[in-house]
């Protein structure tokens, strides 16, 4: 069974946030199904900073998305089809330092996220037009593959 990252972006619904990606919903389980699905903990850390921003525009809407929030949460790191990457280590680190310093990629958490599929050699799936550039540039570090959703999916 092939092995999928998951960037930020695929766990956002959990935390309550919509993403605009066409049969999102209705497609997930039968990927969760197909492949050996990944994610970092630093896109738990990005996602709550999202629903942080939201929060701010939404005042209103303040305790519903911190109780989504952690109902999501909740939901992650039971599930048995979601399976959890270490943070870091200093392999993941010198990659990640690479795509800054070479690959001008200034999102922490989006480095980290990419450096994890480079270094166990997964399918990274993302929609970020930065990490997707990356695979054009000869000289950088690459995953198994990179991949958008659309990809993903054939749509």
């Amino acid at each position: 069974m092939d092995k999928l990252l998951l960037d930020t972006t695929y766990l956002l619904p959990l935390f309550g946030v919509g993403v605009k990606l066409e049969g999102f919903t209705n497609l997930l389980p039968g990927i969760l199904n197909e492949y050996t699905v990944l994610y970092n903990p630093i896109s738990i850390v990005e996602s709550k900073w999202i629903v942080l921003r939201l929060m701010r525009r939404h005042p209103s809407m303040r305790e519903n998305l911190l109780i989504t929030f952690r109902d999501g949460l909740r939901v992650l790191l039971e599930s048995e089809k979601l399976v959890q990457t270490s943070l870091t280590s200093p392999e993941v680190e010198e990659v990640a330092d690479r795509l800054l310093i070479e690959g001008g990629v200034k999102d922490y958490f989006d480095r980290i996220i990419y450096a994890t599929a480079v270094k166990h050699n997964l399918t990274l799936l993302t929609e970020d037009k930065d990490l997707l550039k990356l695979t054009l540039i000869k000289e950088m570090p690459k995953p198994k593959k990179v991949i958008k959703w659309s990809e993903l999916t054939n749509l």
